[in-house]
């Protein structure tokens, strides 16, 4: 549900602000105005707080500060247990009124030990990459460089040749030896399927006619790094080798160092972090408040039940010199009040849909709930495994141990882990109703085959029915029809109860034809599912009229609240529910997969029971994974698309209250 805010206004004494702004921060409740942005005679005569130079040079050097201080984090390695918040809290304490000249000393005091391992870390990995380039020509050239005769008057050039070329290595060879009046020495080797190497060695003095016209010819020369252009070939290929092979363990080494540096300075630049950055939030937040004469104005949105508790401890903490006040706010600034959450453990996961959309708009009913309900059910009728429920379980309780060790428990994986587990028990219970454990396995192991295991009686075509739901229906296509239907309605469930939150918002606001659009097509589905309930089921002409009257005033309703689109919207209202017929298709073929896994697993006996059991696990897990994908997927678009979108507006703002990182 949607928290009830109010609007309130804090009034002090100028020596007190800053005082009150920690106090603020520290207690976290109030989502603050900027005050130089609103209008009307109470804010006429406020001028916005300025900072004075000191405070400018303060922010500036702290913004100096974060910078620094998340280069260096960003350079370091977590602990393997995770961050932990309670120790982040005592540091980030003990950090509070200290100076900012200690605070400086600290970052500087950090970026002494790291910043020349840093810059040697770099350095050797610039160095790596450079010669990781070279690898594949040194293991290519090396072979040929010991046929090399060192002299000081002779040079050399390394080349690579196409096989398809490799005729040319004997024009190259008759033209060095002409232009070097031969002076020279070529010796070349194949060094793979493909290439060909070949190293030429000459005099020095015929250097520039013998690189001319190897560039005239656009033969593919190997270039060797600057630093060793002039050195003999030989001695540049193995200083090339000793040098790859040198940097890995120099930088290991380096590597290790860092590490150790990691499990010292971490969790303090994590608390250096956060209170850096509240410091520099409270800095920035000063041009938003107003003053007048001797005092400061502060205006803002907190959750309306926490107002008496602010105010209590202003006047314990500042002795009545700091008033509280509750507005009533306008029209319009309820249209733009900040919006906040509660709700309960059980619907509270369901959050996790926000972080896709913002919140409903404050004094809207929060559709949280109608998610909880709906999700779950969807999910489970399209997964519907004992087995596969169980799993999922297990895999939440994996994913719950590593968010907590990582102290993110809080964040949206953690909460989508509860949504998951609250779909693996409905996974669970249409599991039972349709018997699946990992597909068909407890027919195999128990029955051999397909059973009725409880038969509840014979439909229309003389077939039996009962449980298991889903194998039935898989024999007869009457409770195939059953199943459908059942979707179907589901499908109505949903869609009426978005309708009908939409309605009492129109209600709420005193909206009539917003209410009476909502009206038109509660209406128009339910007269046609009347009118379909008398057509195909109990036989009944008048039940049918009754429904098709409903419906045909559900349009003129929706025509007539929300114009020609209002209409329109209605008639494809009951296309969206039609929509929900693709959740069995989902269901059949999560079924058939898992059928599958176990038919190929048992097609494996003897010796090679082992692979068949692999096999029909890997299967199963791939069936898990597109279980969890799909069900997912598909019950955000019914609860977002098809439903939500009859009636949600979003929030133009969201409740970010003005508090500490640190801790947290």
């Amino acid at each position: 549900m949607l928290v009830k805010m109010a609007k309130v206004e804090i009034v002090g004494i100028k020596s007190l602000f800053f005082e009150v702004l920690e106090a603020l921060q520290d207690t976290g409740l109030i989502h603050l105005e900027d005050i130089t942005k609103k209008k009307g005679p109470r804010y006429a005569t406020l001028i916005p707080m300025e900072m004075d130079p000191g405070l400018e040079e303060e922010r500036n050097r702290l913004q100096n500060l974060m910078m620094r201080n998340n280069a260096l984090l960003a350079e370091l390695t977590p602990p393997e247990g995770g961050v932990s918040r309670k120790r982040v809290k005592e540091i980030y304490d003990s950090y509070s009124g200290k100076s900012l000249e200690y605070i400086a000393s600290l970052v500087e005091e950090e970026e002494a030990e790291l910043k020349n391992l840093i810059s040697r870390k770099l350095e050797l990995e610039m160095e790596l990459s450079r010669l990781s380039k070279y690898e594949p020509i040194i293991k290519k050239i090396y072979p040929l460089a010991s046929k090399i005769t060192a002299s000081e008057h002779y040079t050399s050039v390394a080349l690579l040749v196409e096989k398809k070329y490799a005729g040319v290595l004997d024009y190259i060879k008759d033209e060095v030896e002409r232009i070097t009046n031969h002076q020279c020495e070529v010796h070349s080797s194949r060094v793979d399927e493909d290439t060909f190497a070949a190293i030429v060695v000459f005099n020095k003095m015929y250097s520039e006619q013998v690189h001319n016209f190897l560039a005239a010819e656009n033969v593919n020369q190997v270039r060797l790094p600057a630093d060793m252009a002039d050195k003999p070939y030989d001695e540049a290929l193995q200083e090339l080798e000793r040098k790859y092979k040198e940097i890995p363990p120099m930088l290991r080494e380096v590597q290790k160092q860092i590490d150790e540096l990691s499990d010292k300075w971490y969790i303090q630049l994590v608390a250096l972090k956060d209170f850096i950055a509240d410091r520099v939030a409270s800095l920035e937040a000063i041009p938003k408040f107003g003053q007048s004469g001797h005092v400061f104005v502060i205006t803002g949105w907190m959750p309306q039940d926490k107002v008496d508790e602010l105010r209590e401890m202003l006047d314990r903490k500042f002795e009545g010199k700091v008033e509280v006040t509750e507005q009533v706010p306008t029209h319009e600034e309820l249209e733009h009040a900040p919006v906040a959450l509660r709700n309960n453990p059980v619907v509270k996961p369901f959050e996790f849909i926000y972080a896709l959309i913002k919140p409903p708009r404050y004094g809207a009913l929060d559709p949280t709930f109608l998610v909880a309900i709906f999700f779950p059910i969807l999910f489970g009728f399209m997964l519907g495994d004992i087995g596969y429920g169980l799993v999922l379980i297990g895999l939440v309780f994996l994913i719950k141990r590593i968010l907590k060790k990582r102290g993110t428990e809080k964040s949206i994986i953690g909460l989508f882990a509860n949504v998951l587990l609250i779909s693996a028990i409905s996974t669970i219970f249409f599991g039972l109703l349709y018997l699946e454990f990992f597909g068909d396995l407890l027919f195999r192991w128990f029955w051999g085959g397909y059973h009725l295991v409880w038969k509840w009686g014979v439909t229309s075509s003389g077939k039996e029915w009962g449980w298991p739901i889903e194998r039935v229906a898989s024999e007869n296509k009457d409770i195939f029809m059953i199943l459908l239907l059942v979707v179907f309605f589901i499908g109505v469930l949903q869609m009426s109860a978005g309708l009908i939150i939409g309605l009492i918002d129109g209600l709420r606001e005193k909206n009539r034809r917003h209410a009476l659009e909502k009206m038109g097509y509660l209406l128009f589905v339910w007269g046609l599912v009347i009118a379909f309930f008398f057509i195909w089921g109990v036989k009944f002409q008048v039940g049918t009229a009754i429904g098709a009257v409903l419906a045909v005033i559900g349009i003129g309703l929706a025509g007539y609240g929300g114009g020609f689109g209002g209409g329109m919207e209605a008639a494809l209202t009951f296309g969206n529910i039609l929509s929900y017929a693709r959740l069995y298709g989902i269901a059949l073929a999560s079924v058939i997969l898992a059928e599958v896994s176990n038919e190929l697993g048992a097609k494996f006996s003897g010796a090679f029971i082992p692979i068949g059991i692999i096999v029909a696990a890997a299967l199963h897990t791939l069936n898990i994974a597109l279980g969890v994908l799909s069900p997912s997927i598909q019950s955000l678009r019914l609860n977002l698309v098809e439903t939500m979108t009859k009636f949600y507006q979003e929030a133009e703002e969201v409740y970010e209250p003005f508090k500490r990182s640190g801790g947290e």
